[in-house]
């Protein structure tokens, strides 16, 4: 109930019931739906690529077998020698530093990623 001052009186204004339950199950769904975009947002996969690559698995490997010269960096003609099948694109989204090599951190983040297993 509202308490409404008029002319130094103090008197009671009814309450509408309907209005009262539509306003509570108004807020009821609004919180629902916020709620809900929190949890969908949360539940979000997160992506390790900004772009669609082929099956990670088929890129499994250790890091030792790949890097032939020993230099701890796998340049793109050892990664190319190692998977034929892969693509230029697909090197640059392992290189996260971007210095045109994936080093070991970068190996293991990409493997780390998506679950795959760790060789070394």
């Amino acid at each position: 109930m509202l308490l409404t001052q008029r002319n130094d009186e103090v008197f009671q204004q009814p309450q509408n019931p309907v209005k009262e339950d539509y306003m509570k199950k108004a807020y009821s769904i609004i919180f629902v739906m916020i709620l809900l975009l929190v949890v969908v947002s949360c539940a979000k996969e997160k992506r390790y690529h900004k772009s669609s690559l082929p099956e990670p698995a088929s890129f499994n490997a250790h890091f030792g077998d790949m890097d032939v010269d020993g230099d701890d960096l796998v340049n793109w003609g050892e990664f190319k020698s190692y998977f034929p099948q892969t693509t230029p694109d697909i090197f640059k989204a392992l290189d996260g530093n971007g210095d045109s090599t994936v080093d070991h951190d970068e190996w293991h983040e990409f493997k780390e990623a998506h679950g795959l297993k760790k060789h070394d």
